[in-house]
């Protein structure tokens, strides 16, 4: 990877970093009570997760432009591509993959659909995150 390459996906795995490590105290803070009782709580994690989701298709799509990749055509695909580079299992990249799903649902403002998808992002995230980023990690020191 060359150097200006490098330059371009470090600031994102950055701030991924130092995101994540709300997660734990979100999971605490934030149940359903909150979450529909407190606008200001809704917006904040309804950006957050929308935010990391974003900053993760983004390194995607970056680490496959410079491997001379294609751009898939959907989010979900881009996901699915990379995390078929990180799991072992399919199941795994198909999970990772949905992060799309969550992001959709949360850009698109699907009220009813928001909560249970953030609760979803807040499961799998701590499985989902480590290897991703080590991945990332280990492909920036390659180059």
């Amino acid at each position: 990877m060359h150097q200006g390459d490098k330059s371009k996906i470090v600031p994102y795995v950055d701030y991924l970093e130092k995101e994540l490590q709300f997660l734990s105290g979100y999971e605490k803070e934030i149940d359903w009570k909150v979450y529909q009782s407190q606008r200001s709580k809704r917006l904040e994690i309804e950006r957050w997760v929308e935010s990391l989701i974003n900053a993760t298709l983004d390194i995607s799509k970056m680490l496959l432009t410079i491997e001379g990749g294609e751009i898939p055509e959907t989010s979900r695909e881009v996901l699915f591509w990379i995390g078929s580079h990180i799991y072992n299992k399919e199941e795994e990249a198909e999970a990772f993959s949905e992060l799309a799903k969550i992001r959709n649902t949360l850009a698109h403002r699907y009220l009813d659909m928001k909560w249970g998808d953030i609760k979803r992002f807040l499961r799998i995230a701590p499985q989902l995150y480590p290897p991703f980023l080590n991945f990332i990690k280990n492909e920036i020191e390659k180059g």
